[in-house]
């Protein structure tokens, strides 16, 4: 299994930056901030916000955390287009995000760009029967929560997407779906793609033979695309901590080994570097185990920071432009951008296997 060449270098992701409001100016300021600090990223994440997505018609005047987005075009929204308009398209490539990817490389000297999608297109999936993406043949599909899940997340079963449904890619076109996507995005000069909500394909098996065959056809042309057009086996799993996406993938490199990183929740740190660490006991077998972006300018930077550097991980993160605490970048990254990387995962040692720093009291090594 090849491993992306990201590992290796420091790196910026737009999430925490913009959410979905980043932009192609966003993008530029973030990584000529970071760069005037001497923390020079070699790669960008551009997360979600660049895509083409939509509502559902009679969703236009539901309050806005009610809203579902599906994904319209396979293409970049206006924010990523050159001069762009809302709501048109540009036939132009050059126009396009390609613009957006020559910038990041010629004037800022990146590496690899690598935008997000979710394993279903976009969060609520593929719109049905809108133009230009009927061949793929989208059906709104509901999903259905196990009681176990219930037992511990009750809110999904209110979950707007649970009551709205989701536009889902008939199987036999998704690899068709992901390789017109990739080609795209591959022609235009992007290097890989963080793939996220792979967890909601468990819900939605219900008369496509069940959740694993569903699971099974959907990473098999997965891996399939990002084969074919990313050479660099540009991918990044994330929310796919179900046995069945982690069983099934058998091209992606990288896993994210935890939830998020939310920098509004203080008591969520703690438990942020010990799931990560404790899981790649297990996944750090067979994957290489991604402890997510951080903020470098925050009360646990320094935690987050010292995680990474003996994590063997890709170390980037999602400050803010001009938000920066560079002393404590410049301990992680070299003047070139690179990393000090070590060459296998961060686990904890073998006598603190059973402690639970959450709760115990008791540290881990």
């Amino acid at each position: 299994m090849q491993m992306p060449g990201i590992v290796d270098w420091f790196g910026w992701c737009t999430w925490d930056a913009f959410y979905t409001a980043v932009s192609a100016e966003g993008v530029e300021q973030g990584l000529k901030s970071l760069s005037e600090g001497g923390t020079p990223p070699r790669f960008v994440i551009i997360d979600d916000g660049w895509q083409s997505v939509g509502m559902d018609q009679r969703q236009e005047d539901a309050p806005e955390k009610e809203l579902i987005r599906r994904l319209t075009h396979i293409k970049e929204n206006h924010k990523f287009q050159k001069d762009g308009k809302e709501g048109e398209q540009q036939e132009d490539p050059a126009l396009g995000i390609q613009h957006v990817v020559r910038m990041a490389k010629e004037k800022h000297h990146l590496k690899y760009v690598y935008v997000w999608h979710a394993i279903t297109g976009y969060w609520g999936g593929v719109k049905p029967g809108v133009s230009g993406m009927e061949h793929y043949d989208s059906k709104m599909k509901y999903p259905v929560i196990s009681p176990g899940v219930l037992n511990h997340e009750p809110g999904m079963q209110t979950d707007n997407l649970t009551t709205e449904g989701l536009g889902l890619v008939n199987p036999k076109k998704v690899f068709q779906f992901y390789n017109e996507l990739h080609s795209y995005l591959a022609a235009a000069g992007i290097d890989g793609v963080k793939v996220d909500v792979q967890c909601i394909l468990e819900t939605l098996g219900a008369g496509l033979g069940g959740r694993v065959a569903l699971t099974t056809q959907y990473h098999k042309a997965l891996d399939a695309s990002v084969a074919s057009n990313f050479p660099d086996n540009g991918c990044i799993a994330c929310m796919s901590h179900n046995t069945d996406a982690l069983y099934c993938s058998r091209q992606t490199a990288i896993v994210r080994a935890s939830d998020d990183f939310f920098p509004r929740e203080p008591v969520s740190h703690t438990i942020h570097i010990a799931s990560v660490a404790y899981n790649s006991v297990f996944l750090g077998e067979f994957m290489q185990p991604d402890w997510d972006m951080f903020h470098s300018l925050h009360p646990a930077a320094e935690y987050h920071a010292a995680a990474r550097a003996i994590g063997g991980c890709p170390i980037y993160v999602s400050d803010k432009p001009g938000h920066h605490n560079f002393e404590l970048l410049r301990k992680l990254v070299l003047p070139d951008g690179s990393i000090l990387r070590p060459r296998l995962p961060g686990r904890p040692t073998s006598d603190c296997l059973f402690n639970d720093p959450n709760r115990d009291g008791k540290r881990y090594r």
